[in-house]
């Protein structure tokens, strides 16, 4: 019960009535729930919010204590005009989803320290409720669901403490009530989403404006080798058919056609393709689950010729998402590897591909020319005679190259370092074949994947990111060449792991080794873990319009109006019927308490002496009566039976309960004594 602040500096218009104050046991409950509903969004508000919740919790419990008065009502207006002033200084760009959530979070601490009676309490606990569904928009991952659960269970104890009586603190009952009602929620609430139509949000809401996750529209050669230190999750893929060998497993995402000061830059979009009307039937079809990357791009195997509704392929090929990637999405692509890329090369295009800034890297020029004039002018065998030159040249494959300059930077690593990553030799190559006037291109993406044994699917992290180069040749449109394969052919061929020297193993951290590795307890716990979450993925983030739909046509049959209500209706009323069976299932198994089940004992042995309970009668009358029928004093035994059955906050031990079992006994003796007397 709050205690009685500042008692003296009210009135009692203002005071609040017992029957509106707020329980302990709610009250200690609802500040537990302000830490586990702010938890997870800590790491997505400002640290200085962080504080003043932690300071409104602090405040609130110094209340409780009795050691702190309410604020006033000046005191209320200041801390809401900073809160605000505070908003607009934490650096957000705009109304993003940042913002938003930092607003919301304040205006649930400052409302926990003016909570005086229940319908404050009311308010808190709705606003609990809220931020738990506000921290889906931001992460959908198991892990968070699962810790979600856990915090919707504390918040509904915080609910249930506050509908208990005063005098009653049982914190770890209201924890167990609220564990059945959400454990009871949960059938309905499967029932719902597996049928529910899936219908289009009836508002917006802003986006989360963290920077993008794994390759940027702007590439310098150290960017890759930079993401190759990181074991963060990519995408997954599931194939209907035959995985293609890890040789061939080219995953496009984007197209760098600009090249100036020592960076490549995707240039601006070219118009969109159409789906090609090919033979389905004979493509790769698959499935891809990507992880956010608050970009639209997507990536896919050569050459995507039907994909999602929501997708477009750009004139370079690639897949572009019509909204940004917030969470993970899941998209079906047929791919056509011997698909021919343009056949014939528009000039614009044509232009593009080939242009160079002017006076950079004279060296590879020089190299160029000469190089395709000992090649007869063939370029065929110029980009032989090159891809050979990387082979049995002095260069090396490493995750730390040296820093190159920005001007005359492919100068200083082809002929100078010649130590590098992926992106250090698809750019020296795509500088060498334009400087001839060959249509040239670096594509960047990921190379290869893990398969994970568990369930079969193939696992992109971050580590598998790869560039390689495109290059059109007259008749055979656009062709892949990887240099990588020729300093490194087991980064082709085997992964990642098998292309690093030990210095570049050293380098990276525990989790990432033990990714790469193939053996070992921990790399089969990951592997168990990662397809748990793929499960979840497959089965609930991913479970969209289009897979509801698949799934309810094997349900159903015809998908009508008319089918989906019936099918809700009746699943809801199955949900509600277990519901009502667990119910009855836990009433009748209830324990009843010690003293009760030995009052039932005594009571059936005193019907079979004549002596039975009369309706309505009291235990601590019944027992009066029959110990003055018996002559002895029986008062001390009633009121220790009375109070033990009627006082919620009396434990009993064990030896009290034989102690009222024998003197139950030696009562039934001393009766049944008096009945054979008397019938003799």
């Amino acid at each position: 019960m709050e205690a009685s602040v500042a008692a003296p500096r009210r009135s009692k218009s203002r005071s609040v009535g017992i029957a509106q104050q707020i329980p302990r046991n709610s009250l200690a409950l609802l500040m537990v729930s302000q830490l586990a509903v702010m938890a997870p969004l800590a790491v997505h508000i400002s640290p200085w919010i962080v504080a003043v919740c932690l300071f409104c919790g602090y405040w609130r419990t110094q209340v409780y204590r009795g050691r702190w008065g309410f604020p006033p009502p000046w005191v209320k207006f200041v801390l809401v005009v900073a809160s605000f002033i505070g908003i607009g200084l934490s650096g957000y760009r705009s109304f993003t989803l940042e913002a938003a959530t930092s607003l919301l979070v304040l205006a649930f601490a400052l409302k926990l320290v003016e909570m005086k009676n229940r319908r404050d309490a009311y308010l808190v606990i709705y606003l609990c409720y809220f931020l738990v569904a506000t921290a889906f928009l931001f992460s959908q991952s198991i892990l968070l669901a699962a810790y979600e659960l856990v915090a919707i269970t504390v918040v509904t104890a915080a609910l249930v403490g506050l509908n208990q009586m005063q005098s009653r603190i049982r914190p770890v009952a209201s924890m167990w009530t609220a564990a059945g009602l959400v454990l009871q929620a949960l059938p309905l609430t499967l029932v719902l989403f597996l049928l529910f139509p899936r219908i289009g949000p009836l508002w917006s809401i802003p986006m989360p404006s963290a920077t993008s996750t794994g390759l940027s529209d702007r590439l310098t050669p150290g960017d890759i080798a930079s993401l190759s230190r990181s074991d963060e999750l990519a995408f997954r893929v599931i194939f209907d058919d035959q995985m293609p060998r890890q040789r061939d497993l080219y995953w496009r995402g984007l197209v760098y056609s600009e090249f100036a000061y020592g960076t490549w830059a995707v240039a601006e979009p070219l118009p969109s393709k159409g789906k090609e009307p090919l033979d389905l039937d004979a493509g790769l079809s698959y499935q891809v689950f990507l992880e956010p990357t608050q970009s639209r791009w997507l990536y896919s195997l050569d050459t995507p010729v039907d994909y999602g509704n929501n997708m477009n392929l750009l004139g370079d090929y690639r897949l572009l998402n019509r909204e940004p990637v917030l969470s993970v999405l899941r998209y079906p692509v047929v791919s056509h590897p011997d698909y021919v890329m343009d056949p014939v090369l528009p000039e614009h295009v044509r232009q593009r591909e080939t242009a160079l800034p002017p006076n950079d890297n004279p060296r590879i020029r020089d190299y160029a020319r000469q190089l395709l004039a000992d090649s007869d002018g063939d370029v065929e065998r110029m980009i032989a005679n090159l891809m050979s030159e990387i082979r049995t040249g002095e260069y090396s494959y490493t995750l730390s190259p040296p820093l190159l300059p920005r001007l005359g930077s492919i100068d200083a690593f082809w002929f100078d370092s010649r130590a590098g990553f992926c992106t250090h030799y698809a750019g020296a190559m795509v500088f060498a074949l334009r400087a001839v006037g060959v249509p040239t291109r670096m594509i960047g993406g990921y190379q290869g994947g893990e398969i994970n044994p568990v369930t079969g699917h193939l696992v992109v992290r971050q580590y598998e990111a790869h560039s390689w180069v495109e290059a059109w040749l007259p008749g055979q449109g656009w062709r892949r060449f990887d240099p990588t394969a020729a300093v490194a052919p087991e980064r082709v061929e085997n992964g990642l792991n098998a292309a690093l020297s030990q210095e570049d193993r050293d380098a990276l951290s525990l989790l990432s080794a033990t990714r790469m590795s193939s053996e070992g307890l921990m790399h089969d716990l990951l592997n168990w873990t990662d397809s748990v979450e793929h499960q979840w993925n497959l089965w609930v983030v991913g479970y969209d319009a289009t897979v509801q739909t698949s799934v309810l046509k094997d349900l159903l049959g015809s998908i009508t109006a008319a089918r989906v209500g019936f099918a809700i209706v009746i699943g809801g009323g199955v949900s509600l019927l277990l519901v009502a069976l667990s119910l009855f299932w836990r009433r009748g198994r209830k324990r009843r308490h010690p003293i009760e089940r030995a009052l039932v004992h005594f009571d059936q042995r005193m019907r079979k002496l004549g002596n039975p309970r009369n309706p309505g009668e009291t235990p601590a009358a019944y027992i009066r009566r029959l110990t003055e029928q018996a002559g002895i004093n029986g008062e001390a035994l009633a009121m220790r039976i009375q109070d033990t059955l009627y006082n919620p906050d009396q434990s009993v031990t064990q030896l009290q309960v034989q102690a009222i079992r024998q003197d139950l006994r030696k009562l039934q003796f001393r009766l049944a004594i008096q009945g054979v007397r008397a019938a003799s």
